[in-house]
């Protein structure tokens, strides 16, 4: 780091270079007048930097030379320091005055958060009997360094409990152990692999509508450009309820030519969420096979399937299978080589196992050199030494995984059939979803005005009126104003009930 001294040594001998060019001393005497008006310029440029990067808090928001505006951050931060969802404000409001029949019967409803509570309790009470039983015990190596893409161990329990549930093959393809990195949460996995197969301002296509939050997670550090990609026809007007199906291949193709000709960046990645966040729908496995197909016949495209709500399918509809279960068919039409590299399926617990906190996302990829690269980068979001032996002693417990799983799963089928009941009798169309924890619902009747402008409009009175909150189609990318994403896992079933029931006078009203 610089000193003020060596700043002034600087500037001294700049002044000084200049003064003995002006004499022609120092370099043959053959130097025109100007470079050392030159040497002038640039030695007050100097000093007008210097006391501009001094560390006094009220020239912080100076303008630097370059005309840029400072607040004591880098450039690179402005984007972090931008609220990370549109309504942020408002669901910040919302959550210190959340809603207690007991404590705060007018309090706010939140059904925008993409978390499961349902089951929770039922993980609490494993994870105290694992905490107190002596056979659980951490060992000395849990608090030690290991492998950053986690220990082998959890690698091993992980592997075996998606080979045995989502993933499973009937082409005998297992997940392996090797093929695995873990780290804090599935937003650190993409972030990763967005650093590592992007470059800045490469664009990532993404079938429309998608996860509002992909817009913070994927521009915030890796800087990439999220794309929304809608198909351009479907089985119904607007689209909206033909969840099963994904943009066409001319679909793709246009977006792709868009990226190059109006941003000049090349479409680096194509990232699908199976099953699908906001519809809550399983996407047809011909649909998905497809675009993957799409995205490796691109040389250059590395295709990214999101499965984090793989077991949390509750309902009967279209049957899901893991892009990791098609690998076999896609080595026969592409090769290994190509597949291998650029096929790559992120997977989770914070929705199927209601444990967002505990931050454990997984990514299976074959790609050797970016799990290389994934060894580094990991130090950064690792997991605990603990988190990773408790995890690794809960997956080992077959029995119990496999009553959580259904468990969870009728309890989100409950509070799915209530909350559809409520849409039926109020009389709101609704995508029938059968995964994760959202359903899809049309409110364009109730628009003032058919315009995302209306949109806001209706979604701010509901949110300080009814003071329910839902998630507004505009920041899922929707095609049309007027769609909204309930999430009904975040909430006990009596407190969905309230909401909706408010929700119904709203409308009414």
């Amino acid at each position: 780091p610089h000193t003020a001294s060596d700043n002034a040594r600087g500037r001294r001998a700049m002044v000084d270079d200049g003064k003995r060019r002006q004499r022609g001393g120092g370099g043959g005497g053959n130097h025109l007048p100007w470079v050392a008006a030159l040497g002038l310029i640039a030695a007050a440029k100097w000093k007008q930097i210097w006391r501009r990067t001094e560390p006094d808090e009220g020239k912080r928001n100076e303008l630097c030379p370059d005309g840029v505006e400072r607040h004591g951050l880098s450039l690179r931060s402005k984007r972090a320091c931008k609220p990370s969802l549109r309504y942020y404000e408002e669901f910040m409001e919302a959550m210190t005055d959340q809603y207690s029949a007991e404590d705060n019967p007018n309090g706010r409803i939140v059904l925008l958060i993409a978390e499961n509570k349902l089951t929770v309790e039922m993980l609490c009470e494993r994870f105290r009997e694992l905490s107190s039983s002596p056979a659980s015990s951490p060992p000395a190596s849990a608090f030690c360094y290991d492998s950053f893409r986690g220990p082998m161990a959890l690698r091993s329990a992980v592997a075996h409990y998606a080979s045995e549930t989502f993933a499973k093959s009937d082409k005998e393809w297992r997940v392996e152990a090797e093929d695995l990195s873990i780290s804090a949460g599935c937003g650190a996995v993409l972030d990763n692999l967005c650093f590592c197969l992007s470059e800045p301002n490469d664009s990532v296509l993404i079938p429309a509508p998608y996860y509002p939050a992909f817009d913070n997670d994927l521009e915030v550090k890796a800087k990439v450009n999220p794309v929304a990609v809608l198909r351009s026809a479907g089985k119904s007007k607007g689209d909206e309820w033909d969840s099963g199906s994904l943009p066409t291949d001319s679909d793709l193709n246009r977006a792709e030519s868009r990226c190059l000709s109006q941003s000049k960046s090349r479409s680096s990645i194509l990232l699908i969420t199976n099953p699908h966040n906001p519809t809550g729908t399983v996407i047809r496995e011909d649909e998905v096979y497809r675009c993957i197909a799409w995205g490796l016949r691109k040389e250059g495209t590395h295709v990214v399937v999101d499965e984090i709500y793989a077991n949390s399918i509750y309902r009967e509809g279209e049957p899901f299978k893991s892009a990791i279960a098609m690998i076999p068919d896609l080595r026969r039409d592409f090769g290994e080589d190509v597949v291998d590299k650029r096929l790559h399926v992120v997977f989770g617990f914070s929705k199927d196992l209601c444990a967002s906190g505990l931050r454990v996302g997984c990514l299976y990829t074959k790609n050797g050199e970016l799990l290389s690269a994934i060894d580094n980068l990991g130090y950064f979001c690792g997991l605990s030494g603990y988190t990773a032996h408790l995890m690794t002693k809960l997956l080992e417990d077959n029995a119990f995984m496999a009553k959580f799983l259904r468990t969870n799963r009728e309890r989100l089928n409950e509070s799915y059939n209530l909350l559809t009941k409520w849409l039926v009798d109020i009389g709101i169309p609704f995508q029938p979803a059968c995964a994760g924890m959202f359903v899809w619902i049309n409110l364009q009747a109730h628009l003032k005005e058919k315009t995302f402008e209306g949109e806001r409009a209706l979604w701010s009175g509901l949110a300080k009126e009814a003071k329910v909150l839902f998630t507004p189609g505009e920041d899922c990318h929707a095609r049309e104003p007027g769609y909204f994403r309930i999430c009904f896992a975040w909430v006990p079933q009596e407190t969905l009930e309230v909401g909706m029931r408010r929700v119904k006078q709203y409308l009414s009203n």
